[in-house]
């Protein structure tokens, strides 16, 4: 009797029926859209239909003995080829939403899930009607009709089909379903005699255990001469890990141990096959849907053989530990036996997703060094280019394309569980990749953005300001109305201008005027705000958006204008003094009469500090601690020598006191490492040296010596990197006297015991004894002051974007509910409900995610289900085959 009872008719319900309902639903669940599902309802689609019913059918009727044996398998061998050659035939594949089909290849997956019921029906078939006896001279006869197939296909296609269309266009189609025909029924009938050849050694008992030829040519020669010419000619992806080599060398290592007479031998080997087992299931999964797909190249190749080598391979050793299994049991315990080869088993599967989790980790650490580090940490970090690298190229590969014509060079189907888990189901955006290559890898890349700004108009703004006083909270609420013209005499122009408010200036209800009806702007998360606006500049629809740019400037921006049009916007500010500050050279000046200025305590440890109280602060000389900030990259050679020559120039007492810092991709504050081919985190160094000096009992002077093009700055510009400095103390070293001050004068601010020392200037502060001071749960219902905390929240966390990312929803959600314009809101004011409901629906994806970076940036896949369903079918049958077989014992 044959092992793996695959005739049995019920079970194609399992290897048929099941996986074709499987791949439908796959199917038409990629057409769903949000305007609803589109899967075309063609003549193909019905006839898919129609098989699935046909088959149910004769199943049913096998069962019950109402056909022939034969015509169930032989049906299913013929209308399965031919669906799978007019599946790919058809235009299925490019009508599938793009979005879908570029995160999961629809192509390889009627392979997975139909050669399964062709396989199974050619085993049936085969074992109802031409079941092998056994016998040497048919096994060798089965051998090489199937060798022989290749040759005359190969002569057919190559040869006499060309010869008779030589020519002769007219014959072109003709020819190629001539050519087609001719594969499919070359692939049946190699599949047929090959099959036969080895069921017929399985029933003759040529497999057994006392076989050692077989074990060697298909557990030992095959395996590696297969993995050469993939290597070679890399066809069905990329499998060289030293890992799958080792485990292809225990496996043959085990089954020859298991084929001698010494039991201990036999429980090594057993051992050996059990940590090779994984990689043969594997191979065996692989290679199942590639027999149609690959069968002319391994011709061409001269390798048929070697396709079918994981089949053949699997079944022996199937057949081998079984067998051994009893003998070894009866001298080492059954219990013993299974838990050392169950711990064998897992060796691979668990190296692989330790792989996994440690470029998962690696890549979130990457990913954090260019967006949310923790700048209180200034331990250095060493960082493998290598590993960046191989991450980095497993992401470009995620097409993962299985054919011939477009091999993935990875590994397949286990890049689909790589994909999943290292990159979390997410498609990192470009700007991202670039930031992550500028950084690790030192590479400069262009940046390209689809989105090109309408050019800017040239226009006249004139205001009107009503001022209201809100006694109950002490604070003014002030509308500012702007009358913007287009002085140009075209069209289609943006009015784009920016302002700066003071801290203590806050804007809500915004508005814009379309087509005399008011709109106000909806408060929304700055990158969806921001991607929206993008979205209708280019359709020349009418938006409007004021957001902050960085530190307290804003942008305000609004689109179209026409030609000598006219348009009006407006705001409302919250403030406590009189406002000045100027929108297209117009100056707005709003004076009030100054309100009561005393601090004012916002919650625990945190103060608003009024221009009017720091004039009669304590002054204080603060010392100053000096930077030398050196580029330690490749790419600063030139700026390290200039830094050893300037140093060895400067005084003893200022070499002494000076931090010399040494920066790569990360910051060392000690012995400098060799040099690397990376970027200089400028952005990195800046933040730390600021957060090093948040509470200004001393001042940094930082000297810099880098490269400009080598700097990573993240999405700040040099200017705003020095707007940090107020002092004028961040400066290149070319403009560098090489003379550091040793004091700075600041106001001393104390309270409850505390000190902190401001900028000695006219604007007002807020100040915070506690870094870990987060927005309070019991926020007041005083407007002006819950905006106050808001901006104390995030000049907090801007120091540290470790923090930032923890806390940024909390802030983003009370920006909302009290309408207070922050640097992580965008007001936006829209013309139709269909933009509003675009705008909601990008919002909720970000508000859903983890942090405004990661969901801003990244695109969501779809993950790919169809290895999980061949496992769980393969799984299913085995666990089948030994509850029968333990059946049997009992």
């Amino acid at each position: 009797m044959l092992p793996f009872k695959l005739h049995k008719t019920y079970a194609y319900f399992v290897s048929l029926i099941l996986l074709q309902l499987i791949l439908g639903w796959l199917f038409y669940t990629a057409f769903d859209t949000p305007k609803g599902n589109t899967f075309p309802a063609t003549g193909f689609t019905l006839f898919w239909g129609f098989l699935l019913l046909l088959f149910t059918v004769l199943i049913f009727f096998e069962v019950a003995k109402k056909i022939k044996p034969w015509l169930l398998p032989l049906a299913i061998i013929i209308c399965y080829s031919i669906f799978l050659m007019q599946l790919y035939e058809s235009d299925i594949f490019h009508q599938i939403p793009r979005i879908k089909a570029s995160s999961i290849n629809f192509e390889i997956i009627p392979l997975y899930l139909t050669i399964p019921g062709i396989f199974h029906a050619m085993l049936d078939l085969i074992f109802k009607q031409f079941r092998p006896s056994g016998k040497l001279r048919e096994n060798g006869q089965n051998f090489a009709f199937a060798a022989t197939i290749p040759i005359g296909i190969y002569t057919i296609a190559i040869i006499i089909i060309p010869l008779f269309s030589r020519g002769n266009g007219s014959f072109l189609h003709l020819n190629m379903f001539i050519m087609k025909i001719a594969i499919c029924i070359a692939i049946a009938s190699f599949l047929f005699f090959f099959l036969r050849f080895i069921l017929g050694n399985i029933v003759g008992r040529n497999l057994n255990a006392k076989n050692p030829i077989m074990v060697v040519l298909f557990g030992a020669i095959f395996p590696f001469i297969g993995l050469a010419l993939n290597a070679e000619f890399k066809i069905f992806g990329n499998f060289n890990f030293i890992a799958i080599y080792i485990a292809l060398i225990l496996n043959a290592i085990g089954l020859i141990l298991l084929l001698q007479d010494a039991v201990l031998s036999k429980f090594i080997g057993f051992l050996g096959a059990s940590a090779g087992f994984p990689v043969v299931l594997y191979f065996f999964i692989i290679f199942l849907p590639y027999i149609p797909l690959s069968f002319i190249a391994l011709i061409v190749l001269g390798a048929g053989i070697l396709m079918l080598t994981p089949i053949v391979l699997l079944i022996l050793q199937y057949k081998i530990m079984s067998r051994e299994f009893v003998t070894i049991t009866k001298t080492y315990g059954k219990k013993k036996l299974l838990l050392c080869s169950f711990a064998c088993l897992l060796l691979l599967p668990i190296s692989f997703f330790g792989f996994c989790m440690d470029h998962k980790n690696y890549f979130n650490d990457v990913i954090a060094e260019t967006d949310f580090y923790d700048a209180s940490n200034t331990n250095y970090v060493d960082y493998d280019t290598e590993k960046i690298v191989y991450i980095l190229k497993e992401m470009n590969k995620g097409n993962r394309r299985l054919s011939l014509g477009n091999a993935e060079n990875r590994l397949p189907i286990l890049s689909i569980f790589y994909d999943w888990y290292v990159f979390d189901n997410l498609q990192v955006s470009q700007r991202k990749i670039a930031d992550i290559q500028r950084l690790f890898l030192g590479k400069i890349r262009s940046s390209w953005n689809r989105y090109v700004p309408p050019q800017r108009l040239n226009a006249e703004v004139k205001y009107k300001h009503y001022t209201e006083y809100d006694a109950k909270n002490d604070f003014y609420k002030t509308e500012v109305h702007l009358a913007i013209t287009n002085l140009d005499s075209v069209g289609m122009r943006e009015f784009r201008s920016e302002f700066t408010l003071p801290k203590d200036v806050f804007i809500t209800d915004y508005y814009l005027d379309i087509e005399d009806r008011r709109t106000f702007g909806i408060l929304a998360e700055k990158k969806a705000a921001n991607w929206i606006y993008e979205q209708i500049t280019t359709q020349r629809r009418d938006p409007g958006i004021l957001q902050y740019l960085y530190g307290d400037v804003l942008s305000l921006k609004i689109f179209p204008f026409k030609k000598n049009e006219t348009r009006t916007s407006g705001f409302t500010l919250y403030h406590r003094t009189p406002v000045h500050f100027t929108i297209n050279e117009t100056p707005i000046d709003i004076d009030v009469q100054p309100l009561a200025q005393h601090v004012t305590e916002l919650s625990a440890n945190t103060f608003y500090v009024p221009s009017a109280v720091k004039k009669t602060l304590p002054k204080k000389q603060i010392p100053v601690n000096y930077y030398l900030v050196v580029d330690n990259t490749t790419k600063g050679e030139k700026f390290r020598e200039q830094f050893e020559e300037d140093f060895s120039s400067l005084s003893p007492e200022i070499q002494e006191k000076a931090q010399v810092l040494y920066v790569d991709a990360d910051v060392n504050w000690g012995t400098p490492t060799a040099p690397k081919a990376c970027g200089f985190n400028y952005k990195k160094v800046i933040s730390q040296i600021l957060y090093k000096h948040r509470n200004q009992e001393s001042i940094p002077f930082v000297v810099v010596y880098a490269p400009y093009e080598n700097r990573f700055q993240g999405k700040f510009s040099t200017w705003e990197m020095e707007q940090a400095f107020p002092y004028y103390n961040l400066i290149e070293h070319s403009h560098w006297d090489k003379k550091i001050p040793s004091f700075m004068e600041l106001v001393e601010f104390s309270q409850n015991g505390a000190s902190s020392f401001l900028h000695n200037n006219a604007q007002p502060s807020l100040v915070s004894f506690d870094d870990t001071a987060t927005l309070d749960r019991n926020i007041s219902g005083n407007p002006y002051l819950n905006a106050l905390q808001l901006r104390l929240f995030h000049d907090l966390n801007d120091l540290n974007p470790k923090r930032k990312k923890e806390h940024w929803l909390n802030a983003l959600r009370e920006s909302f509910k009290q309408n207070i314009l922050t640097h992580s809101t965008t007001f936006i004011s829209l013309e139709t409900t269909a933009q509003e409901e675009r705008l909601l629906q990008k919002q909720k994806e970000i508000m859903n995610a983890d942090y405004t970076e990661k969901a801003g940036s990244e695109t969501r896949r779809m993950s790919e289900p169809y290895f999980w369903v061949l496992l769980l079918v393969f799984a299913f049958i085995i666990r089948k085959q030994f509850l029968l077989k333990q059946a049997k014992k009992v």
